[in-house]
Order: C-alpha cells, then structure tokens, then sequence
C-alpha cells in the first residue's frame, strides 16, 4: 500500500516531464528556421587539406611556333598570273600557290641554253685540236687552250644550273610553291599583282598550327613568381570554359620600355587546331608549393558585416553559423582558419541559410 502511494506520484511526474520534454522537442523543431526538406536537400564539400601555391594572372596572345613556319617570297620580278590559295587554306608541301610571268626566268633559261651551247662547243673544238695534235698538225699550246676553253664553259654552265635551281621557273613563268605543309597565315597578292624580286615584303606566310606558341607579359611586380617549368592553364575568348594545359619553356629576361613588361612562352599542342593564331588568352600560372592549409570552396564563403562565415552541418538535420579567418583565395578554393578538417560546409543557398539562422 505504502509502495502504490509512492509509485503513482512518481510515475506521474515521470509522465508530465516526458510530456513536457515532448512539447519543447516539438516546439523547438516548429522554431526552426530552416526547414528540413532544404536541410536535406542542400550540397556540402568537406574541408580539406591542401597544398597552397601562388597563382600569378596574365594576359597574352596566340601566335604560331616560329620553328614550324616559313615566309614566302619571289626571287624574281614579274607579274602575277594566277593566284592559287586564299587565307586560311590548308597546302600540302610543294603545292603551287602563285604563278609569275617574269623575264627574268626567261633570261635565266637564255643563259643556261647558252652557257650548254658553249660546253658543247668547246667540247668539239678539243677533240679537234687533239686529233690535229695526234696528227702534227697542232701545237700542245693550242691543245691546253681548247681544255682551258672547256674548263671555262662547263664552270659557266655550271653558275647557270645553279641559278636556275634557286630561281626555278621555265617558259618565262616562275611558280611559288608552299616550302612545308600547313595553313596559309598571310597573303600579301592578287592576280595581276606586280612583284619585283628586292622587295623586302613576304607574299605568304605557311604555318603547320599542330603547335602553337602563347606569348604573355609579366608584369615587373610579378617578375619573381615566374619561372621556367611552371604550370599553367590557359584559356580564350572563343571558349572560356575550356582550359588548355602547358608549361612556361621560355621567359625573355627584357622588359618593354613601352609597357613595363616581360615576356614569356608557352608552346603548346594544338590538336584540331582549336588554338589560332592571334587568339588573346588568359594564363593562370601555378607557382610552386609554400606549405598546407586548410581548403574549402571559395562560394562556401559569406561576408557580413566585415566578417567572413560559413554554414557547418553538423548532423543530418542539423546546421550551425562559423565564423572563419581567410588566409589566402586562389581561383575557387579559399584557405582559411577557424574549422577542422573533414567538416562538411555548405555551398548551395549558403547565403539564404545564413539569414535565416541569423534571424532566429
């Protein structure tokens, strides 16, 4: 009897502070701001440990590889007769790209027909004068004059198949021809052009684009952070969210009067040749590594008020405001202080979730 007295009040203050413990459960989960189908739903990236490294921003264009390039020019004067490339096009090496009129290559053929004429010539007057000598009809002098005569023809003969090995052409005509495989990159004629042989202007350009060099200024504050072998990415206008990968092989050590610049290179495989040339570019160069730190996705961040926060998730349904220190943001990861790593931030409608537990 004493045990039942004791016993029913007891159970029930066990049962009102149950019921008590109930409602602020239920009252607490009503308060929350942030509901839980959104808790469930939003991304995280956990805090990670990284290498940090510079990263220096420059600017450059694309031009072709110097080795992998050739200028064409007319080693004769005349007039153009026909034009067989335009800007752009693809040629095969040896491929005609003009063809010229020129007396020049009408001159070189004149003379090389006369310079075989006179070898032949003096050819026939030796065996003359060596049969007459055979016979007592000759003198030794006049038999070394006729060799000395064919000696000298042939060495003209000879200055003639030479010139007109370099000059080329034949009929009075004159054909430029691509000297390697690749893509007309300058043309400088037209049809009935006229050209003359000291003109110091190239009339095609052929490039193989299979490689291509970037060339971008360094600013003088940035000299220091670049060096030979550093990586970079590189990306342009025509497709910005596409990176092409490289390395710096060549840093020019002169600055430009003009801008307070440096130069540098990039050669870089073009395949589909998706790089042209005069294509600006912006390179991002990845310096060498000062150390570790902790790492979290640069959108992660939330500024207010002069500070810097992030949204913790703490459980499954459960989410917290951490106020961090930012030591260092390079591209779109942020170094910082103030969490540990293998915390999982939020980085979908952090900025949303943080004035609503702000708020509460």
């Amino acid at each position: 009897m004493i045990f039942s007295k004791i016993f029913i009040p007891a159970l029930f203050s066990v049962i009102m502070m149950g019921s008590c413990n109930s409602h602020e459960q239920l009252a607490a989960k009503d308060d929350n701001p942030v509901p839980d189908s959104l808790i469930k739903s939003i991304k995280t990236a956990p805090v990670t440990v990284e290498d940090i490294t510079d990263q220096v921003k420059l600017n450059g264009k694309i031009i072709p590889n110097e080795s992998r390039q050739a200028k064409v020019y007319a080693l004769v004067s005349g007039k153009i007769k026909s034009v067989s490339v335009e800007l752009g096009d693809y040629v095969k090496k040896g491929k005609e790209l003009a063809l010229l009129q020129s007396s020049e290559v009408a001159g070189v053929a004149n003379d090389l027909s006369v310079a075989q004429s006179n070898v032949d010539m003096s050819k026939k007057n030796l065996q003359s004068s060596e049969e007459l000598f055979n016979s007592g009809l000759a003198t030794e002098r006049e038999v070394i004059t006729a060799r000395l005569e064919v000696n000298k023809a042939s060495s003209e003969l000879n200055r003639a198949n030479q010139v007109s090995s370099i000059t080329g052409g034949k009929n009075a005509t004159y054909a430029l021809t691509a000297p390697l495989s690749g893509y007309i990159i300058e043309k400088t004629i037209t049809n009935n052009s006229e050209v003359r042989s000291d003109n110091n202007t190239n009339l095609f350009t052929v490039a193989d684009l299979s490689t291509v060099w970037i060339i971008a200024n360094v600013f003088e504050a940035d000299i220091n952070n670049i060096h030979i072998g550093d990586d970079v990415t590189v990306s342009t206008l025509a497709d910005p969210e596409k990176d092409y990968t490289g390395k710096i092989d060549k840093i020019y050590d002169v600055l430009d009067p003009a801008n307070r610049t440096m130069k540098v290179r990039i050669s870089m495989n073009n395949p589909g040749n998706v790089l042209k040339p005069e294509m600006f570019a912006t390179i991002n160069v990845t310096g060498k590594s000062s150390g570790k730190m902790l790492s979290i996705p640069s959108g992660a961040v939330v500024l207010d008020n002069s500070k810097r926060y992030v949204i913790v998730k703490i459980s499954a349904d459960s989410l917290a405001i951490r106020e961090i220190q930012v030591l260092k943001r390079i591209g779109d990861k942020t170094f910082i202080k103030g969490l540990t790593e293998g915390e999982q931030v939020v980085i979908t409608s952090q900025v949303f979730i943080f004035e609503a537990l702000n708020s509460k």
